[in-house]
């Protein structure tokens, strides 16, 4: 992609979710030099308001090129050096939907030369290259867009308020205080008295400790960020796409006697007793000759294996045969939340062989029956307890900064050991900190930061 570290043009993006053909609100988000000037062209107003600083009026959008009026809209401004990139911002507040927001949009560009389209993740860019946030919080706001669920939202709120660069920074001062020491017996060490390895190893290892502690809880923290998966796994007809159904409250899943109907994975993300969850509906297991069919029941297998965890269905109808036997032997059994009885409306529950099933639940989904029972299963199989003392998400980018930043401590070991030239450890100190201020942007080059917020969506 072209660069996106000038930011002298003036940029334009529509910032708002559209949705197809309607919508109540969509804002066009203009930034940069010439963004008031460039919005005055093509407003026509009668305000007294009038592009004043952090006001919002009323006004009319005008193709001046064809003479005629668009759309009636709400005009916010805001002057640099106090806006979200630090320069001059215009927001358009026009009707939403595809065909006007996009007329607007089209307006704007074709009634201005000076102004262009953003690139993907340039106003958060241009945001972090004027000093308004650091590169942490730029990323927490993507991950804030792209959240699944609550928990997960919460957390990345967490990096927006700048809580993952207060713990790189604790860490990073911790090195620079080593640091400085290091280099301070260099240039007086007649000052000093003989350099302590046991002092400096010790306070390193503390260190250490606290990236570590920061790195587990990102491994983990990947579960609140993109659910804990959870697959339905079970032969054709017994209720999978009804639970998935019942599960979100919604039907997102296709429900029919017809064995077959489910060809593909159907995912949907929810919160269950503050824990985030990706149910996964999956093809019926059975013998067929239908190739596509075939290719659903193959990734049924595959999320066997691929899932955090397995909730196995059968029908009480037909009960719990040698085909269920032979399909549940596959499941490891630290990933079987329960085995799942369906259709317990249509047979007597006491005569129910429940030989070998102690982890089992008899529900009717048709009927709402025995969800109170699962949800607890659910719970304590995959309890909140894995999330406790995670306040912070850490995407690769920073875990791979950090896990370098360790690498270069652990570095200092035979250093140490061997009680080689104190100055030495300097070097890799050093490095370690030039890792972490990685993290928060301090040291980066402009090929990687293009990288980073290329991956933004086009308005952020």
């Amino acid at each position: 992609m072209e660069s996106i570290i000038d930011t002298e043009d003036t940029i334009a993006a529509i910032a708002s979710a559209i949705s197809l053909g309607k919508g109540g609100i969509a804002v066009i988000r203009v930034s940069g030099e010439e963004a008031i000037n460039s919005c005055k062209n093509i407003v026509e107003t009668k305000s007294k308001y009038a592009w004043e600083s952090h006001r919002v009026f009323h006004g009319f959008i005008k193709d001046n090129l064809e003479n005629k009026f668009i759309d009636e809209i709400l005009i916010t401004v805001m002057h640099s050096p106090n806006s979200f990139t630090g320069e001059d911002i215009v927001e358009l507040h026009c009707h939403g939907g595809v065909i006007v927001v996009n007329k607007v949009m089209e307006t704007l560009l074709s009634n201005n030369t000076g102004v262009r389209i953003a690139n993907p993740g340039e106003f958060s860019q241009r945001a972090f290259l004027n000093g308004k946030m650091d590169l942490t919080q730029a990323e927490s706001i993507n991950q804030l867009i792209n959240a699944k669920n609550i928990k997960s939202a919460e957390i990345a709120f967490n990096g927006v308020k700048g809580e993952i660069k207060k713990k790189i920074d604790i860490i990073k001062n911790d090195l620079i205080e080593q640091l400085s020491e290091i280099e301070a017996r260099v240039d007086f060490e007649e000052d000093f008295s003989e350099f302590n390895y046991h002092n400096f190893s010790r306070n390193i290892k503390t260190i250490k400790e606290k990236i570590e502690i920061l790195i587990e809880n990102s491994k983990r923290g990947a579960h609140i960020h993109n659910g804990i998966s959870i697959a339905l796994i079970g032969k054709t007809n017994v209720g999978k796409s009804s639970l998935l159904n019942l599960l979100s409250k919604k039907e997102k899943a296709i429900v029919t006697s017809i064995p077959g109907t489910t060809r593909d994975i159907i995912e949907v993300n929810l919160t269950i007793k503050d824990i985030p969850i990706k149910i996964i509906d999956t093809a019926g297991i059975r013998e067929t000759d239908e190739y596509i069919e075939n290719i659903g029941i193959e990734k049924s297998f595959e999320m066997i294996q691929n899932s955090d965890y397995i909730i196995y269905l059968y029908s009480l109808e037909e009960g719990l045969n040698k085909d269920d036997e032979k399909i549940i032997s596959k499941i490891p059994q630290e990933k079987l939340i329960t085995i799942l009885g369906n259709k317990k409306d249509l047979i007597d529950s006491k005569k129910v062989n429940k030989k070998n099933l102690s982890n089992s639940v008899l529900m009717s989904i048709k009927n709402d029956e025995g969800e109170k029972e699962l949800v607890e299963k659910i719970v304590k199989k995959c309890g909140s307890k894995e999330f406790e003392n995670i306040d912070i998400f850490l995407n690769e980018r920073q875990i791979s900064n950090l896990t370098d930043c360790l690498k270069n401590l652990n570095d200092t070991d035979p250093i140490i050991a061997n009680q080689l030239p104190f100055d030495l450890l300097s070097i890799e100190v050093r490095d370690g900190i030039k890792n972490l201020s990685r993290i928060t942007g301090q040291e980066l080059t402009e090929d990687l930061l293009n990288n980073i917020f290329s991956k933004f969506c086009i308005g952020k």
